[in-house]
């Protein structure tokens, strides 16, 4: 979009669609003008909605067997949570992540989430995975501390942690549809001025089992004006990590794809391994660092590979920062740079930075702002491709 920010919303757009002289300007145009720029705009929707079912297949596929295994849970639900201000809540402890315990008690048909700094302790006779914030992990059930405000998991050994030091729980044994999050968001707005309809659709998978992290996130948009050349953009991230002696080291593989009207890129695929360090790991904040070699293969708009660097070696690099707050606001920002070691002086870039609200259960509000650099462009192609997206989702874990 070649600089130009792009602001979507849910159902409207969230900005007016010009000013003029300090004043909202109204908008004419003929009825049939309109419903023409309607018609177009649905069509548009409609096309980048037909290049989405794949996604939203997969996601069929994910989501119907995660629900029915929720639904055919065998662990019992008598553990017990004993809070700070002296509640007791007999339930099935499922999970803990970010800071927020996710148990089913028997007299509700939905997960309830507690705020665990709100926890005095825990007991269970359940097997589970204990992660400190060093990544080391300890299996065994649940028991009171022997001092207050901790845990103590009895397994082979006995292990006593303090509730600052227990980041995640899940239960030993989970199969993999219970151990799927993710999310999906849809964002979509029409600007009558300019006949200007865009549509956005956001999606995420995360697996996580004791030693391995598997992800696959999507970011697809799709713009058409009137007048103006439709333009469209597609990434699509993975990664796995098999973590490396209980200690904050992973080591796995990533793969990373971009398609790109604006920047004139049909497809840019970047396959290598890496390594990944957990610098940060508790219940408020991670910080993570990822680094490797990848291999590139681009193709431009021509259907040609580019004449610039068609084929190249690049270094991987990645920063990742997560902040979250109980049951309402998170901030995840990624930065990945991809300096080519056989074309010199070739760097590429990514930057994501997502803030997530929750308003309604696992329903959230999301901005998302975004931008794609490279110092070496196809000819005739900007540097840069960035704008802001809004739009609303649903979580699940």
């Amino acid at each position: 979009m070649n600089g130009r920010t792009v602001v979507r919303s849910y159902g409207y757009p969230l900005m007016p669609a010009r000013v003029a002289k300090g004043k909202l300007a109204l908008i004419s145009a003929a009825p049939g003008e309109f419903s023409q720029s309607v018609a177009d705009t649905l069509r548009t929707t409609l096309r980048g909605a037909f290049h989405l079912f794949p996604a939203i297949a997969i996601w069929l596929v994910v989501l119907i067997p995660h629900n029915a295994v929720g639904l055919t849970s065998s662990h019992q639900k008598t553990d017990i949570v004993h809070m700070k201000n002296g509640d007791k809540i007999t339930c099935e402890i499922q999970s803990l992540q970010k800071g927020q315990l996710n148990v089913k008690p028997d007299y509700t048909t939905d997960t309830i989430v507690i705020d665990w700094t709100r926890v005095e302790r825990l007991e269970s006779s359940q097997l589970f995975v204990i992660t400190d914030p060093n990544g080391k992990t300890y299996s065994g059930v649940l028991a009171e501390g022997i001092q207050p405000r901790t845990i103590t998991i009895v397994g082979r050994q006995s292990h006593t942690l303090s509730d600052e030091s227990v980041v995640e729980i899940s239960e030993l044994g989970n199969n993999f549809w219970n151990s799927l999050s993710g999310n999906i968001a849809i964002g979509t707005s029409f600007t009558a001025s300019n006949s200007q309809g865009t549509l956005t659709v956001q999606s995420g998978l995360q697996y996580q089992s004791k030693r391995n992290i598997a992800s696959l996130s999507s970011n697809s948009q799709f713009v058409t004006q009137e007048k103006a050349t439709n333009t469209n953009e597609i990434t699509v991230k993975a990664a796995f990590f098999h973590q490396i002696s209980e200690s904050k080291w992973y080591g796995g593989a990533i793969a990373n794809f971009l398609s790109s009207s604006e920047q004139q890129i049909a497809l840019q695929s970047t396959l290598g391994g890496a390594m990944a360090r957990r610098l940060i790991f508790t219940n408020r904040t991670n910080l993570s660092t990822i680094g490797g070699l990848g291999y590139t293969h681009e193709r431009d708009d021509s259907n040609e590979s580019g004449t610039r660097h068609p084929n190249s070696i690049d270094a991987a690099t990645a920063v990742q920062f997560s902040m979250f707050r109980f049951k309402t606001t998170s901030f995840n920002t990624a930065v990945w740079a991809y300096p080519s070691l056989t074309s010199p002086g070739h760097f590429r870039m990514t930057l994501n930075q997502d803030i997530y609200y929750k308003f309604k259960n696992d329903f959230y509000v999301s901005l998302s702002f975004y931008d794609n650099y490279d110092n070496q462009p196809v000819s005739g192609a900007p540097s840069n491709n960035f704008g802001t997206t809004t739009s609303i989702g649903w979580s699940f874990h």
